[in-house]
């Protein structure tokens, strides 16, 4: 019996995982009994990965001091197992949808790509200036979301383009702007006094 906080968590069709502050990961099924497996660190993020049956076979686990697990599903047997530099995993996918090469994210700003097939299992790719909240592969790119703000790069990690946070807000305060002086209009139009403040003052 476990009595940890749950920190992620992931559905699937025949049952749910969790995972504990505690470094705890159990599989519960929908029938059947459950299934667990504790980690030396608590974990950050999870990625469950589909196998050639199109159903998810095992369950990739990014922990707090940069260690990348890979685990079966459903009964959690440790397939593979990686070390990155320490910083906390915050993001992960799946280089492609036939490939079980992987790329790893973490709060430094570090991009890795880890995996069998990957020189020394694990591979430094390039390093983003801010924490990765999220990453994905599209088109021959990486694009990382740090925050609102959203990056590409090619996989020399060279920046092809980037659309910043400020932009975003910076075109929604214009937006607002904008819609609030034709509401200020509108409502001057409408308005007895609106109309006198366009009459000549006679004096």
């Amino acid at each position: 019996m476990t009595n940890g906080t749950v920190v992620r968590s992931m559905v699937l069709s025949d049952g749910y995982i969790i995972a504990l502050d505690d470094g705890m990961i159990s599989w519960r099924p929908n029938n059947g009994r459950r299934t667990n497996y504790r980690l030396q660190y608590p974990a950050s993020v999870l990625l469950g990965m589909k196998g050639d049956s199109g159903l998810c076979e095992s369950l990739v686990i990014g922990d707090t001091r940069g260690n990348v697990i890979k685990l079966s599903l459903p009964r959690l047997e440790l397939l593979d197992a990686y070390e990155t530099n320490g910083g906390l995993i915050r993001s992960l996918c799946r280089v492609s949808s036939t490939s079980d090469k992987l790329l790893v994210g973490n709060d430094n700003g570090q991009v890795w790509m880890i995996g069998r097939e990957v020189p020394s299992n694990c591979v430094l790719l390039f390093n983003h200036d801010e924490c990765i909240t999220s990453i994905r592969t599209t088109n021959n790119e990486i694009i990382v979301h740090s925050g609102w703000s959203k990056y590409n790069y090619d996989w020399q990690g060279v920046m092809i383009s980037n659309y910043s946070s400020n932009q975003i807000f910076e075109q929604k305060q214009i937006e607002r702007s904008n819609r609030r002086a034709k509401l200020l209009e509108k409502k001057a139009r409408n308005s007895v006094f609106g109309t006198m403040l366009d009459m000549p003052i006679i004096s």
